[in-house]
């Protein structure tokens, strides 16, 4: 035996409705209409579902357990359609980025926060890695955009789409109080200088490494070294080791404890950019999310 869930959905608002005429006009529809369909459907059963000259219509105990899995049904339908309509706009999904620690650690994650304040039935996925691993989870289906610094990848690869965010340049970075802020800073003084590096398969490690040498550092002593983000700026925040991080990553109010040296690196400024494939249709929520971070660089940089 079948029954038509539409049939018990009607079923449960006449129930809560106690009237046929109450529940014609809830649905959009005649009380004769619901007449017949009571019919068809105690037809279909072989049992009445409701008492007989009873006003407001009291339901028998299969009538209201018939109205019960009707309302069940038409809580589902109605939340199925909120859930489309909540991914046409952008509010539903999984989105996964991509991006190096430290633009993990500061920038996108601070964005992040405002875009899922907004959406709550979303989750996003935050992969902290470097170009190569993150290009191999793009090209896989893995991940929906890259963030990160565009010379990283070949801005001439026919495979990505690149959007230009911002433009950044890396600093000496120190704790707030370091002696150095004191003091004339002159290659000795780098050279007596420890360091906190970074992973060898970071690209910011080369440019450090380059930048110092370019600068007559030759026998960089590197004191500790990691992929966490979290890590180094923990150390030179407690310590008197230098590092050297793109600008985003320190606050410029020396809020996170940290300062910039006042002395200038031998590196050009680098674009920072969104990356995604150029052959793939993007989903609303990738749309949404890149004029999101679209904006909140603007606001941020403006500041």
């Amino acid at each position: 035996m079948r029954i038509d869930p539409r049939h018990l959905e009607q079923l449960s608002v006449i129930v809560d409705a106690g009237t046929l005429q109450g529940a014609a006009d809830q649905i959009g529809t005649s009380q004769p209409a619901l007449s017949r369909m009571i019919r068809t459907l105690e037809s279909r059963v072989g049992a009445a579902l409701f008492e007989p000259k009873r006003r407001p219509l009291r339901p028998t105990p299969l009538g209201r357990e018939l109205a019960s899995q009707g309302r069940t049904i038409l809580i589902a339908r109605e939340r199925s359609v909120e859930l489309v309509d909540q991914g046409q706009k952008g509010f539903f999904g999984v989105l996964k980025i991509g991006a190096p620690p430290f633009l993990c650690e500061r920038l996108v994650s601070e964005a992040i926060v405002g875009f899922l304040a907004r959406r709550p039935a979303i989750r996003v996925d935050l992969v902290p890695d470097y170009f190569p691993g993150l290009y191999q989870r793009l090209f896989h289906n893995q991940i929906d955009i890259i963030l990160g610094p565009a010379k990283s990848a070949d801005p001439g690869n026919s495979d990505l789409l690149f959007e230009p965010l911002f433009e950044d340049t890396n600093v000496i970075v120190c704790r707030a109080a370091h002696p150095l802020l004191t003091r004339e800073i002159d290659d000795n003084a780098l050279s007596e200088m420890a360091w906190v590096g970074h992973s060898d398969r970071s690209m910011l490690r080369h440019d450090m490494e380059t930048a110092l040498r370019l600068m007559g550092v030759r026998n960089i002593r590197f004191a500790f070294q990691s992929e966490s983000a979290g890590a180094v700026l923990e150390l030179v925040r407690r310590s008197d080791y230098l590092t050297i991080l793109p600008r985003y990553a320190v606050r410029a109010d020396l809020t996170d404890g940290l300062a910039i040296l006042p002395i200038g690196l031998p590196t050009a400024e680098q674009t920072i950019a969104m990356m995604s494939l150029a052959d793939r249709d993007e989903t609303k929520l990738v749309v949404e999310f890149k004029g999101h971070l679209r904006r909140y660089v603007s606001d941020r940089f403006a500041a």
